[in-house]
């Protein structure tokens, strides 16, 4: 059974914002041993022992309007030169009749690309921290974890690896997957194909947690300056079936009402693996029946991410 902590961030349902901004120290002291002086990783945690996959949905990219004005290619070029330093923050929130809980994880990372390989992204993980001083104590420990990441084509997030510090114990562990994951699953990829100012695509996207949702992205490029893209983006969950599964309980309940949406904005820098900043922010709500239908449970959720 999951601790009392993951079944919070897993039941908030993906309810994310994002705030969080970025910058290029190549000097930064958080190195792990995957990493090289030049600015890019000489080893790869992919297959290494211990290594925990996890794999990213899939996303399917739609371009509605191409824009207008000249066109390009938003392609990936990867910095080799100097190392991404970026904190992610998340913030999960389930507000019960009776109970009000909150998990806040703040995340360091230091990621370079593969010194030969640029579909993938190895990271270091900082001093992780969280308000919550029994977390906190219990992250100090996956300071120094490594982390990869395998990224496709439009700078999409494809599948995870962790590899936790040996000391880090099961909860911290568990908070350090769900807040990569959770980021990663608000990611938002670009088109394939040439685009101009104002260019508008879709992003889709199924995602399994306590409610399956298919999630949709409108993105929409405000700003393009070198290789640094604005996107302000809106987001809507919808669930594909009535079915809410109790996290660490086996067993479920019914959707009566779900609602779940968001916006923000997207700071991506084509040379970087990760955002360099923004933030996204959904909040929604949703009644639970069970055996008694004259007794639903009312919960308003939330989520937030930061890039920073």
């Amino acid at each position: 059974m999951y601790p009392r902590r993951a079944g919070l961030i897993i039941t908030a349902t993906l309810l994310i914002g994002l705030t969080a901004c970025g910058s290029d120290d190549p000097n930064s002291d958080t190195a792990g041993p995957a990493t090289a002086s030049a600015g890019c990783a000489q080893e790869s945690t992919s297959g290494l022992d211990g290594v925990n996959l996890l794999p990213i949905p899939p996303a399917k990219v739609t371009v509605l309007d191409a824009g207008t004005g000249e066109k390009r290619l938003p392609g990936a070029a990867p910095d080799r030169s100097a190392a991404q330093t970026v904190t992610v923050t998340t913030t999960s929130t389930v507000r019960s009749p009776g109970a009000d809980e909150a998990q806040t994880v703040e995340m360091p990372l230091r990621a370079l690309f593969h010194c030969t390989d640029s579909t993938d992204l190895e990271m270091t993980l900082g001093e992780v921290t969280s308000p919550d001083a029994t977390l906190a104590d219990q992250l100090a420990a996956t300071s120094g974890s490594r982390a990869g990441l395998a990224i496709g084509p439009g700078s999409m997030p494809i599948s995870l690896r962790l590899l936790p510090a040996e000391d880090a114990g099961p909860e911290a562990r568990l908070a350090v997957e769900q807040t990569l994951v959770q980021a990663l699953q608000m990611s938002v990829p670009l088109p394939t194909e040439a685009i101009g100012a104002g260019a508008r695509w879709r992003i889709e996207r199924t995602i399994d947690s306590a409610v399956t949702v298919t999630q949709q992205i409108d993105a929409t490029l405000t700003a393009w300056d070198g290789d640094r893209m604005t996107i302000d983006v809106t987001v809507d969950q919808t669930p594909v079936n009535s079915v809410f599964t109790v996290p660490g309980a086996g067993g479920s309940l019914n959707i009566a009402r779900f609602s779940n949406s968001g916006n923000g904005e997207m700071t991506l820098d084509l040379t970087r693996g990760l955002p360099i900043s923004g933030s996204i922010e959904l909040s929604g709500a949703r009644e639970l029946v069970g055996a008694d239908p004259a007794r639903p449970l009312i919960q308003q959720t939330g989520l937030s991410v930061g890039w920073q």
